[in-house]
């Protein structure tokens, strides 16, 4: 299982990274190109892949990661509580922006500037989402795997 939260820890760095693009590509409000609609499609996928491996990873967190977690650190716990939250407003946020982009009229430049806004907030509370994430990690090397 280690394996598979390692995969969705880069998956969550990648994300981070990749919600930058549209942020910037966007910021002007300017339509987007082709290769400018795949940008933000591929970014909003990391996003989406991160989130569902940490789904797919969930429930052996649950069953034998949380409660010794708890009892080591309660801190530790709500953080790790608190990053689940995070990735569901970044998860929100990036479909939310992309569907904005692809849906829009060439002449709606204010609704692209609104989803660049969308697509910074996520990539800094994908950062702070990284971050817990490896924090949580560090606590006397948790792992979901059964002790």
């Amino acid at each position: 299982m280690r394996l598979f939260e390692t995969i969705h820890g880069h998956f969550g760095v990648l994300a981070a990274a990749a919600l930058l693009h549209p942020a910037i590509l966007l910021r002007k409000g300017k339509p987007l190109t082709r290769g400018m609609q795949l940008a933000v499609v591929l970014s909003t996928t990391a996003v989406v892949l991160a989130f569902a491996t940490g789904l797919w990873i969930y429930p052996s967190y649950r069953d034998f990661v949380r409660p010794s977690l708890f009892r080591a650190s309660a801190r530790a716990g709500f953080l790790f509580e608190t990053k689940e939250h995070l990735a569901f407003a970044v998860m929100a946020l990036s479909i939310g922006a992309c569907a904005c982009v692809l849906l829009a009229p060439r002449e709606a430049r204010a609704l692209r500037k609104a989803a660049a806004a969308s697509y910074a907030v996520g990539a800094g509370l994908c950062v702070i989402t990284v971050c817990l994430g490896s924090y949580i990690a560090s606590v006397q090397g948790f792992s979901s795997a059964p002790p």
